[in-house]
């Protein structure tokens, strides 16, 4: 049986916005609450956040935070990935940061690409499968304008996000890049909806209120 789970980063402390990246306002809702809602149909949905806003139901999610807080991006996937419940073999993990304001977009693209197909010439690197066993990505993430890939824009295999996690150890401090390194990823063209909101200049290009 499978079953696909979220996980939102929230913790960073929102320096270059110079104020909560989580609660900032588009079309009526918070970025985070808008990422929420773009994840109602999983299984269980993952924020890592020191708070929530106030339009964030708090019955909707699991909300923890990495140890210690405000160690990196990466220490906050490890918090996330364990406060899933216990590994089954077909695990999804969608991975998204909170400051997406076209997160409803994002999530659509992703969960039209089964990662049950061939690899593509432009994946990052060959997976190792049993012989005999037909070719899966470990996971699928958007590319934005620049081709970089988008590694909190992205839906990975459980097992495959695990295993990057075990072979980095302490995760403080670590970077995304490091992590996915050596992931079997395909990657997909999306820089119209890629785009995250880090300084005011952001926010104002994205339409945010106030």
């Amino acid at each position: 049986m499978q079953r696909r789970f979220a996980i939102i980063l929230g913790g960073g402390r929102s320096a270059r916005m110079g104020r909560d990246k989580r609660a900032l306002v588009l079309g009526g809702r918070s970025l985070l609450a808008l990422a929420v809602d773009a994840c109602a149909a999983r299984n269980r949905i993952v924020v890592v956040t020191p708070d929530l806003p106030t339009d964030v139901d708090p019955n909707r999610v699991v909300r923890v935070l990495e140890d210690p807080p405000f160690g990196g991006p990466v220490a906050g996937i490890a918090a996330g990935v364990a406060a899933l419940p216990p590994a089954q073999p077909q695990d999804e993990v969608l991975l998204l940061a909170c400051d997406l304001p076209r997160v409803a977009d994002i999530v659509a693209v992703l969960d039209g690409l089964p990662l049950v197909e061939p690899v593509a010439a432009t994946t990052l690197a060959p997976p190792v499968e049993p012989a005999g066993a037909e070719a899966r990505p470990d996971g699928v993430c958007l590319l934005d304008a620049e081709d970089y890939p988008q590694y909190l824009a992205a839906r990975y295999r459980r097992a495959a996000l695990e295993s990057r996690l075990a072979a980095v150890g302490d995760p403080r401090a670590q970077s995304v890049r490091r992590l996915m390194t050596g992931l079997d990823l395909l990657r997909v063209p999306a820089s119209g909806i890629t785009a995250d909101v880090d300084t005011p200049g952001d926010a104002a290009a994205a339409g945010i209120d106030g």
